[in-house]
């Protein structure tokens, strides 16, 4: 058995062996000639009951973050149940436990083997019940059985029990004690968020200049989502990360381009085509990337198969039945408003060309093809400030999965997209988009937020002249409003709704935000989240990383950011669907 198991039986056990010294407590008040023996049958009730209630205390403190805590009644009322041999929380038993797992076990294992003895001594039957039931058969059945009721005869198993269990006790304290610095210590490598943020910019002015009309009806929206691996080399980071993003243009114009029957929308992923060196014999173009390899190797675009040889090429298009000797390449994209607008239903993974930047990279366009069920006309997208203030057209609420699923790509996309076009410092809920998808499950709409983005083929206004002057109380206002939205999700109300009549006597501080903020840091969010969440909007919003040094620029001060804040929104994630 797992050492959890054979706590759930010494958990089991103990309330057993109480339940029989209460019946022969019971039993003795028919016997005159045992009465002697009341005090000590009652001071070994006191004694097993008291271990008992440590026991228990030790359990849910060693199981507090691994079991939620509106379980975790349920699971101490039921030992031996089918949660307690749960492999998941076994396994994050021994993580926290680390080198003492061991000993833990053999302690519990202890326990377990003073109970067989305590319960021999009692005479109980193999389900741990007296062997008699009515208390006047007290006499005859002591004489038969000769079970134990001198409390002298149970000493060295009362001293053992007592001594396993103080040593679990202390186990579990200098555990729990030591945890957060293990946790530090284990911290993984920090993404490259400094290439990311330049890998944004980038993308955003490539996007803007393949815009070569003069209208502006056409709209961006690109997928935030939390990126954690770290990549050394700029290449590639490049080459591993796709962005997704959601193209909107009219196709009307007029009074009625605010209806949504008037907006298209295509979906896509770009990717940077990095070009490596080729082994192939052949001469490869350059324009090729999206969809060559070397020689002697087979690619595979969903239904597409090409074959390269020593003197020749032969491509193979296969879609469903129909078989082609040709395939159009992927080529530059000079004007992308009309490549988007002219684009029919695109095969999935299928290259329609690529943009290039001010050095010559490119980047090419991967549409993604809608579910049939899907009329792309139909779609809509609403704020995250419209859905807390519930003036979304959706049937459904942000669940608690949802909440934390978007608090962790806020906090990641945060560090990414930083100072540049995608993100204003003073952003707000009225910033982030969800996309409603008729036709879509709707547990879809929260899977992933979105920044918007209006493009035209005239230059973005530079966005640092538009800031306004903020207190100097708030140190990053990128944070702060961070933090603001980690409040706003946690309770699925606006700021605004969550505002005290205390908070409004604000003066001498940044302003009632800063004062709601302050307020249910102080009294509520951690009962409401837990102690990470907490700790990370506390430091969003009182930009508290123990650094002088609060721009993320400063890649010291990033690690900050992502140990303090988006590290912890993702344990906290983590925890919640390990426990679901």
């Amino acid at each position: 058995m797992s050492g959890l198991e054979v706590a759930g039986v010494v958990l089991g056990a103990l309330p057993l062996v109480i339940s029989a010294l209460e019946h022969y407590a019971n039993g003795i008040n028919t016997a005159k000639r045992f009465w002697r023996y009341k005090t000590e049958i009652r001071s070994l009730i006191l004694q097993i009951n008291t271990e008992r209630g440590i026991f228990i205390n030790t359990i849910e403190q060693l199981l507090t973050g691994i079991v939620r805590i509106e379980q975790m009644s349920d699971f101490v009322s039921n030992p031996g149940g089918k949660k307690w041999g749960e492999a998941g929380i076994e396994s994050k038993l021994k993580e926290r436990l680390r080198g003492v797992y061991g000993i833990y076990l053999d302690n519990v294992t202890g326990m377990e083997s003073s109970l067989h003895k305590i319960m021999d001594k009692l005479a109980l039957n193999p389900d741990g019940k007296p062997q008699f039931t009515d208390p006047g058969l007290f006499k005859q059945e002591y004489k038969r059985l000769k079970f134990s009721i001198s409390k002298s005869e149970y000493a060295e198993q009362l001293t053992e029990l007592k001594n396993f269990n103080q040593a679990l006790a202390r186990l579990t304290k200098q555990s729990l004690e030591l945890e957060p610095s293990r946790t530090v210590t284990k911290a993984r490598s920090c993404p490259n968020f400094s290439a990311l943020q330049n890998y944004a910019r980038t993308l955003f002015e490539t996007l803007r200049q393949g815009i070569r009309c003069n209208c502006d009806s056409h709209a961006v929206k690109l997928r935030l989502e939390s990126r954690s691996q770290r990549e050394e080399k700029e290449e590639d980071l490049l080459e591993r990360t796709p962005f997704r993003v959601i193209f909107t243009y009219a196709t009307d114009t007029g009074p009625r381009l605010s209806t949504p029957n008037s907006w298209n929308w295509k979906e896509a992923d770009i990717r940077c085509l990095v070009e490596k060196q080729s082994h192939a014999t052949l001469p490869q173009r350059a324009d090729d990337a999206c969809v060559s390899q070397s020689a002697t190797r087979r690619v595979k675009f969903e239904q597409v198969q090409v074959h390269q040889g020593n003197n020749n090429t032969t491509v193979t298009v296969i879609e469903q039945q129909v078989t082609s000797t040709t395939v159009s390449r992927p080529e530059q994209i000079h004007d992308l408003c009309k490549t988007i607008s002219l684009l029919q239903q695109p095969q999935r993974d299928l290259c329609i060309g690529y943009l290039t930047d001010s050095v010559k990279r490119k980047y090419g366009i991967y549409p993604l093809q809608p579910p049939n069920s899907c009329d792309q006309q139909q779609w809509a997208a609403y704020s995250l400030r419209q859905i807390l203030t519930e003036r979304a057209n959706l049937n459904r609420r942000l669940t608690k999965h949802d909440k934390l699923r978007v608090a962790v790509d806020l906090a990641s996309s945060v560090l990414q997209l930083y100072k540049t076009p995608w993100l204003d410092e003073e952003w707000s809920d009225n910033d982030v988009y969800f996309i409603h998808r008729p036709g879509i499950s709707p547990a879809k709409v929260f899977e992933h937020p979105f920044v918007y983005r209006r493009f035209s083929s005239k230059p973005t206004p530079d966005n640092a002249v538009a800031q306004r002057a903020h207190c100097r109380v708030i140190r990053n206002q990128t944070l702060f409003t961070l933090g603001i939205l980690l409040i706003e999700l946690l309770y699925g109300k606006s700021i605004e709704e969550l505002q005290s009549r205390r908070d409004l006597d604000c003066d001498g501080t940044p302003g009632v935000a800063w004062c709601t903020a302050e307020r249910l840091i102080e009294d509520e969010i951690e009962y409401e989240a837990g102690p990470r969440y907490l700790d990370a909007v506390r430091r969003c919003i009182r930009c508290d990383f123990n650094r002088k040094d609060s721009s993320l620029d400063d890649e010291d001060f990033q690690r900050a950011v992502f140990d303090g804040v988006v590290a912890p929104l993702e344990k906290t994630l983590l925890q919640f669907t390990s426990l679901d």
